[in-house]
């Protein structure tokens, strides 16, 4: 996959259900950009039901001053399940990275309908050889940050370090091994 630019802003919509952690993904792509100096924006949204319901994230990624949280078109788009698949998969700029969990959300004719790459990463099914389902979501930005080399991956180690404290610092080790078996996924292609 190409890097982009690093005078270019870059917008990506995170979605998925409630509980998959694309809030946490959002913060942790966040974090590693604004240690990397980059100017950052989070617009979170997600149902009243939270878990089981619709979430996603605006992200813009800039070098420069950014105006507006909203993403409207996207250069990016990082999905977790079929739904948002549907909701958001017009969104995307011809050109543009769809980063697709396809444990639960099938490709079927998205790529003859837009002029995009496509990653399928098998996140959940990872997850689950894993033993924690929860870390989905760090599989998908292994995948998103080695496939757009938006962040460093030492710098995204560091965010998921400084994220994960307390009662949830025993789950550094198995995060970081998501994180690069999503990575290796994008490396693969």
């Amino acid at each position: 996959m190409d890097q982009q630019p690093e005078s270019q802003e870059h917008r990506i919509i995170i979605a998925g259900f409630g509980g998959q952690g694309i809030i946490t993904l959002g913060r942790l792509l966040c974090l590693s950009a604004m240690d990397e100096g980059k100017q950052v924006t989070c617009f979170p949204s997600y149902g009243a039901e939270v878990r089981g319901g619709t979430s996603n994230c605006n992200v813009v990624i800039s070098p420069t001053r950014i105006f507006s949280p909203v993403v409207e078109e996207t250069d990016s788009l990082i999905i977790l399940n079929a739904l948002s698949l549907e909701r958001f998969g017009d969104s995307i700029k011809p050109g543009g990275l769809l980063v697709l969990n396809t444990s639960l959300a099938e490709v079927g004719d998205y790529a003859s309908r837009h002029a995009v790459t496509i990653l399928p990463v098998p996140a959940t099914e990872l997850a689950v050889e894993m033993g924690n389902v929860l870390v989905t979501n760090t599989i998908m930005l292994g995948a998103f940050t080695r496939a757009t080399r938006i962040c460093r991956d030492e710098t995204v180690e560091q965010a998921l370090r400084r994220t994960l404290t307390g009662p949830r610092s025993k789950h550094v080790d198995i995060n970081l091994k998501a994180f690069h078996a999503g990575a290796m996924l994008a490396e693969d292609r």
